[in-house]
């Protein structure tokens, strides 16, 4: 029988993996490994993705990776019905001569993984497949220690050309079912310096609620600035009156910071850089540690 989910528990925390076989399937999200969702004294974190409408949007869940390419060039340059790859999916099929993009679903031939799980410990590794000039190894691990989940990435470059990419965790917040609306606060280390896309938000100097959404997609979205030359980073999501928070940590040197956030799902995304000439390699960790009282 396939193993399409596994648990990692402690005193403190419950956490829900969804393994290779039983999580995203679209071309959007990284296939290896998503976490479902996490629970304390009897609250829950995370969410799905939804739309403004209700829908399922592009089916992301929980705390979800993704991988994009700095550039389109590996797209560009692939003949229609021929394949490019994306990290931590698989080989994507050009359909058309239609230029890139996200929010569609490419026909996915998913790289091979191999899976490891233990009662402390969840290891999912993502074998290398060459296609137009590159390849890469991947690995995932997640684990416990008292009220911290830690995921951890490693990216090797196993392929004759540079990777050129990033990669965020589109973190998908929803304490217990309180809507997202301005009683949950975002705070950081510095003082931020917001772009707004859509919708409205309530800065304060070193943090933010969200405002309105935009009405016809009832979402806000937008860059946040300020973050720049820290070699670190961490940010901490409360709920007012909840006692709920959760602190996420990341051990990189951002490049990017977005966030997208709707009523079903608070979402702010760290981006890492991962420029790797051939034969180099990343490894780096996100924390989140989780309170309820």
């Amino acid at each position: 029988m396939i193993q399409r989910s596994a648990i990692l528990k402690n005193q403190e925390l419950e956490v829900s993996i969804l393994l290779p076989e039983g999580g995203c399937r679209r071309s959007r999200y990284d296939w290896g490994g998503t976490v479902e969702q996490v629970s304390m004294a009897g609250h829950t974190f995370l969410s799905r993705e939804r739309s403004g409408d209700g829908g399922n949007g592009l089916g992301g869940i929980g705390l979800t990776n993704v991988f994009e390419w700095r550039t389109t060039a590996l797209y560009d340059e692939t003949p229609v019905a021929g394949r490019f790859p994306l990290l931590g999916v698989g080989l994507l099929k050009k359909a058309d001569t239609s230029p890139f993009l996200f929010t569609r679903d490419y026909d996915v031939l998913p790289f091979q993984r191999e899976t490891e799980v233990s009662p402390d410990r969840i290891r999912i590794r993502t074998l290398p497949h060459l296609c137009r000039e590159t390849a890469a190894e991947l690995e995932k691990t997640f684990s416990l220690e008292g009220r911290t989940l830690t995921a951890g990435i490693r990216v090797r470059n196993v392929g004759p050309s540079p990777l050129l990419a990033t990669e965020f965790c589109h973190n998908f917040f929803r304490f217990d079912q309180y809507a997202v609306n301005s009683s949950y606060r975002l705070a950081l280390p510095y003082s931020i310096q917001p772009k707004v896309r859509r919708g409205q938000l309530l800065v304060e100097r070193d943090a933010y609620r969200l405002g309105a959404f935009d009405g016809p997609t009832q979402s806000t979205a937008f860059w946040l600035n300020g973050w720049q030359g820290l070699r670190s980073h961490w940010m901490r999501l409360t709920l007012d009156e909840t006692g709920m928070s959760v602190l996420i940590e990341d051990d990189i040197p951002l490049c990017n910071f977005y966030s997208w956030n709707n009523a079903y799902a608070f979402c702010p995304e760290v981006f890492a850089p991962i420029d790797l000439n051939p034969g180099e390699e990343r490894f780096y960790t996100r924390r989140y540690t989780f309170q309820a009282e």
